[in-house]
């Protein structure tokens, strides 16, 4: 079982962000403001999820920076559509 949800995981975990919103996956107990603001983030939208935030950068590798101030994974909009199922989205 854990096999089959590994590659899944790994691709979605695995594509940088590309252009647009993207999905920061942070830590309950983490300030997630504070982790999009130290790398040029700022959230979008008035509520956040308990383990994500959506947000957007001014550029795809400040998106990236995310994970060195403590998000878990940071999730472009290719990989936000899969998750939800979609597979024709266009970045």
């Amino acid at each position: 079982m854990a096999s089959l949800l590994t590659a899944p995981a790994a691709v979605l975990l695995g594509t940088p962000p590309g252009e647009g919103p993207v999905l920061v996956i942070v830590p309950p107990w983490s300030d997630a403001p504070a982790v999009l603001a130290a790398s040029g983030g700022r959230p979008l939208g008035p509520v956040r999820a308990p383990f994500a935030v959506l947000a957007a950068f001014p550029s795809p590798e400040s998106a990236t920076q995310a994970r060195a101030h403590g998000a878990w994974a940071v999730l472009g909009g290719a990989a936000l559509a899969a998750l939800c199922g979609v597979s024709d989205a266009r970045t």
